[in-house]
């Protein structure tokens, strides 16, 4: 063939697969962007639910384990802000708590100054006064009922908050336990779905069922759903105290 046919060629061939390949990179780059961006949206809308569940257990010494009943909460109630004592000691109160709580133990300097206010109320010396904030304000949202959706991906897909009531042996108590959770499927609905199938594989391949990403057995509703996806809280764990199943 003659060179003057072949040299362009070439370099139209060239110019070709440097074109795919940049856009294969591009499109793995711009895919991950994508996902990163998703899920650290889902990630603060489990955040504010799980601060909304603080705050309920700070008022009702339990977790609420239904979206409604939570979202209300928000809307409606206030919650324990702060507490502070109604005055501050004198110097003869602080001195005299001091020298009671030495005599009971070999405490250290440190540990007499904390220990001083909690006897002071503790003996009706001091009032604890406590200071209500609405729950909207303190966990910063303007739309309650936006706590049950998705934030990305499909629209209208609602996060799932589930109980489970566990029986403490030692205490006698039952105590509620709460996990919430976003459905990968959801919040990647409408990226290429060959991408989303690939990167739900990888999660497995690489062992992330492990740190709680993937769910093959839904013990308290007993179906044997297979599930992945962004949680938060547990419902068998009472020590895992809402920490999220990502690594972050």
């Amino acid at each position: 063939m003659n060179k003057k046919i072949i040299i362009p060629v070439l370099a139209v061939f060239t110019v070709l697969m440097f074109g795919v390949c940049f856009w294969s990179i591009y499109s793995d780059i711009h895919f991950e962007n994508q996902v990163t961006e998703r899920e650290d949206a889902v990630k603060a809308r489990l955040k504010q639910i799980r601060d909304a569940e603080d705050n309920y257990r700070r008022v009702y010494r339990h977790y609420c384990g239904d979206i409604d009943s939570l979202i209300d909460f928000v809307k409606n109630e206030k919650s324990i802000k702060d507490t502070q004592p109604d005055r501050e000691l004198t110097d003869d109160e602080y001195d005299q708590l001091g020298k009671e709580i030495a005599s009971e133990g070999n405490y250290t300097e440190d540990e007499i100054k904390r220990m001083i206010p909690e006897r002071a109320v503790k003996k009706g010396i001091l009032h604890i006064d406590t200071i209500w904030e609405a729950v909207a304000e303190m966990i910063g949202i303007s739309d309650a009922d936006s706590l049950k959706l998705v934030p990305v991906g499909k629209e209208g897909a609602t996060i799932s908050l589930r109980k489970n009531d566990v029986f403490d042996l030692k205490t006698g108590e039952v105590t509620t336990l709460v996990e919430f959770r976003a459905s990968l499927e959801d919040y990647l609905d409408g990226l290429e779905k060959k991408r989303v199938d690939n990167y739900k594989s990888d999660l497995v391949a690489l062992g992330r069922q492990q740190q709680g990403l993937w769910a093959n057995v839904d013990s308290v509703d007993h179906d044997k759903d297979e599930w992945i996806g962004l949680r938060m809280g547990d419902l068998f764990d009472a020590s895992n105290k809402m920490a999220g199943n990502w690594n972050n």
